[in-house]
């Protein structure tokens, strides 16, 4: 079972409508669902890290990012083994899959310049994070 199955977003307005695009311009709440919960991204996500990415596509619309991952509620957190702290578990983390070299650096560019300062990168995917309580800044190879 392929939990990790990342989620495209569409720009066409038919797609966008009532609560999944609350204040967002390009992306849609419900790419950040659990994969158990319809609604939990909209629910559950804090809204800075959605809105950091937001922002990116916003100035850059060719850049259009695959997310593995958003909010994850306990049955699934404990099925992905993440730890209880991991800030998936409250929704201020994003796992984004990017196989091009160009595009990761690219994406790392951005969200140093908004200011993410806790940024895991691995040649499949990038992660981030606005959860600087439990753990400061820092930049993961994986």
């Amino acid at each position: 079972m392929d939990i990790l199955k990342p989620r495209e977003f569409s720009k066409k307005k038919e797609f966008r409508e009532g609560k999944d695009i609350e204040g967002l311009t390009y992306l849609t709440w419900n790419a950040f669902d659990s994969y158990d919960s319809e609604g939990s991204g909209f629910r559950y996500m804090e809204r800075e890290v959605v809105l950091i990415l937001d922002d990116i596509i916003r100035e850059h619309p060719h850049f259009r990012p695959q997310i593995e991952l958003g909010y994850a509620s306990k049955k699934i957190g404990d099925l992905l083994g993440l730890p209880t702290s991991s800030p998936y578990r409250v929704g201020k983390g994003i796992r984004i899959r990017i196989l091009n070299p160009k595009k990761r650096m690219f994406l790392i560019k951005n969200l140093i310049i908004r200011g993410v300062d806790r940024i895991a990168v691995n040649e499949k995917y990038i992660e981030f994070d606005t959860d600087n309580y439990l753990k400061g800044e820092a930049l993961y190879v994986r």
